[in-house]
């Protein structure tokens, strides 16, 4: 893999936690069971997301 992917990968990373931050802040400040249950679903794809970003990168660090 090229470093510029590398790079790519984890500044997707940083991105995915940053969002996933605001997430869980707007989640706890959403009374709406509506909004709530929007929020989370897209909580639940950042973090599906974050999980496979997370894994192609210990795939590279680990030399694969």
């Amino acid at each position: 893999m090229s470093i510029e992917e590398r790079i790519r990968l984890k500044q997707r990373e940083a991105e995915l936690l940053k969002r996933i931050n605001r997430l869980k802040q707007a989640m706890n400040e959403t009374r709406e069971l509506e909004t709530l249950a929007n929020k989370g679903q897209l909580f639940k794809k950042a973090q599906e997301e974050l999980r496979r970003v997370q894994e192609r990168l210990a795939g590279i660090d680990a030399g694969h």
